[in-house]
Order: structure tokens, then sequence, then C-alpha cells
């Protein structure tokens, strides 16, 4: 079981409470095996994540890219040191988190990197809520630029959606899955989008911890991981993956 969208308090709009323990914590009593730390444009508690989690569950280091166009979109990348050169790229190209910025963007801003134990090491200074500089294009290059997949994140939302956005499914996007939220699968939507021909997964997309799992994957693998999960996505040597 995995959950592939998880945030943390470093992304503005998410809970204080989403500690690296605390994720740790609930992820493990609703039997996840598999989770993705996907902070808005970085990846920055990625590897806190991961030390916290020590293995149980499984930890990938991931973001949520917000693109040029407003597209969020999913990177999921093979190790934490790939993803935080990804993350580099996306942060280069956001603005200062200066008040007058935050104000415009609806953000808190307090943007919190933590370590295993949830203190507290500083604050991101980038204003992560905003979009960055890559169009929809360049944001799916750059993560398959360091090895990584790229998912269309909660394409059945109308806000922030490759289809809420642009109002239609580029042909040569280059996804290598698409997401439906938990809301969507719910809600019976999860085949209105296989025409795609793309795999579909649900993740909850949590920002607070009661959320976490809500949305979940099933993955047919020898292993929660990220090499196992391409495959799974790919169908290739047995492996499969489906929405719960």
């Amino acid at each position: 079981m995995a959950d592939l969208h998880v945030h943390t308090a470093l992304s503005p709009c998410a809970s204080r409470e989403m500690t690296p323990p605390r994720i740790v914590k609930e992820a493990l009593e609703r039997g996840l095996d598999l989770i993705a730390v996907c902070d808005h444009n970085s990846a920055g508690n990625a590897e806190a994540v991961r030390r916290a989690a020590a293995g149980v569950p499984e930890v990938i280091a991931g973001m949520e890219i917000t693109t040029r166009e407003e597209v969020h979109v999913l990177g999921l990348f093979p190790t934490v040191e790939a993803a935080l050169r990804a993350s580099e790229q996306i942060r280069s190209g956001l603005p200062e988190a200066a008040p007058a910025a935050a104000s415009r963007a609806g953000a808190a801003c307090e943007q919190l990197l933590l370590d295993e134990r949830g203190s507290i090491r500083a604050q991101e200074t980038r204003l992560l809520a905003a979009s960055s500089n890559l169009s929809l294009a360049q944001a799916v290059a750059v993560i398959h630029e360091h090895g990584g997949l790229a998912i269309a994140a909660h394409l059945d939302r109308r806000a922030f959606s490759l289809l809420g956005q642009l109002g239609f499914f580029p042909e040569d996007a280059r996804f290598d899955a698409l997401e439906i939220s938990a809301a969507g699968v719910e809600r019976g939507r999860a085949p209105d989008f296989q025409g795609y021909g793309l795999p579909l997964v649900c993740s909850s997309d949590s920002h607070f911890p009661e959320d976490i799992g809500a949305g979940r994957t099933v993955l047919e693998a020898e292993a929660p991981s990220f090499s196992e999960l391409a495959l799974a996505l790919r169908a290739e040597g047995g492996r499969r993956c489906g929405i719960a």
C-alpha cells in the first residue's frame, strides 16, 4: 500500500503537525508500506522523513512542482540527492518569501525545515507557494533529467490540475502516471481518465496528519521501493499498480 503524495510542515499550506515523526506514525497506523514526501516546490524535508522512518515505511523523496501555467506536477525521485538537485533548480526560480510577496500569494510562509525528530532547523526563505519559472514541459523534463517519475497531480480537480488549468491534455506531456484524488475516486471518477493510456494512482495529498492514507495505490511488486514502483507503473516484470 502506497500514498505517493504527502506534505510536511515545509509546505506553506500544511499543518505544523506534519513533522517527520508524526507522518511516520500515521503512515504505520494506516498500514502504508510506502510513502512519497511531496512538498510544494521543494524536497527539503524528504531526508528527515526518510531518517525518521528508518525503512518502515519506505520513503520516496519527491516534490509537487507548480509550473508557470499553475499546473501541479509530482516528481518522484530514485534518491534524496536526485530530488534535492531537482529541487534546487526549482527553488532558484522562486521569489523571496518577503511579507508583501507572501501576502499576495495568500501564504503564511512559515515553511519549516525539520530534522528527523521534528525539531526546526531552519525556515525556507523562498516562496514555495509561488509558481516556478518552468513551463509544464520544462518541469517534466527536469524530473526526467534527474531520473524521476512525473505524475500529473489530482487530475480530477479544477484547481491546479492539468485539465483545470489548460483545458486539454497535451499529447506530448510525457507523464509516467496520472493521479486521481481520494475524493475523485470516491465519486467514481477514475474511469473518466483511463482513456489517456497512462497508469492511474490515488494519493491523499495530505496536509494534515489525519488525512495520510486517505488515498492510496496498491502495488503488486517485490518490495516497496522507487525501482519497483517504476516497474509497476510500466507494468513490467509482472509488477502492477492500481487504485485501492
